[in-house]
């Protein structure tokens, strides 16, 4: 239970698409920092991971925020974005814990390891869909990664195209901050919109076609 992400990707990824992947991400870097979002490594400590093979990422542990309230189990509100942008961040309650405006920590910005693989090792237990394709989430909690986990697949998305399958807990409001870094950081980004709970893009040229929908 918690705000999560979802995705449906092939087994293996050329190398020259995730290198493109890679590439775009790390142009984000910079601008997620200046944000307000600091990466660590997938558990929360040292250097984010972004290698030709894997790219792991989390909000680093000891982040030094001392925002004087608890969050239990945080859910977006239906408005809610940015990063640390108000200082009381609570602004109601859901069944299961707070309702936010905005992503926030409680002192500490880890929480699930975001991990993107080029080549994916299945469970013995773990089965493909229809389409080949694997299932992976992360629960961000709306920590302020959660910008920076909705923007790579984003990215993943417009490289991969149908390869990919993004779906999302949140609304269209929520991703409008990884739109917008990404069209202003990658000139792309703002053709994306959450519908239904999954992310297409509307490939919409002089009227003649419309949302990508990998249902």
């Amino acid at each position: 239970m918690g705000y999560t992400h979802y995705w449906w990707r092939p087994r293996e990824i050329d190398i020259g698409t995730f290198l493109a992947i890679k590439h775009d991400f790390l142009k984000l870097v910079p601008p997620l920092q200046k944000a307000g979002v600091t990466l660590a490594g997938p558990w929360g400590v040292a250097a984010p991971v972004i290698r030709n093979d894997v790219i792991a990422f989390n909000g680093p542990i000891d982040c030094g925020h001392s925002p004087g309230y608890e969050l239990s189990i945080p859910w977006p509100a239906p408005e809610a974005g940015g990063v640390f942008a108000q200082d009381d961040p609570v602004v109601g309650t859901w069944p299961a814990g707070n309702l936010v405006i905005t992503r926030t920590c409680d002192g500490d910005c880890s929480y699930e390891s975001f991990v993107f693989e080029r080549s994916y090792t299945p469970h013995h237990w773990e089965e493909p869909d229809e389409e080949g394709r694997f299932f992976s989430f992360c629960k961000t909690a709306f920590r302020p990664y959660d910008l920076a986990v909705t923007a790579f697949l984003l990215i993943a998305k417009r490289h991969l195209k149908d390869s990919i399958q993004v779906a999302t807990d949140g609304e269209d409001a929520h991703w409008f901050d990884a739109r917008l870094l990404c069209h202003m950081e990658l000139g792309y980004g703002l053709s994306f919109a959450v519908k239904n709970g999954y992310l297409l893009e509307n490939t919409r040229k002089r009227g003649n076609a419309g949302w990508i929908s990998t249902n």
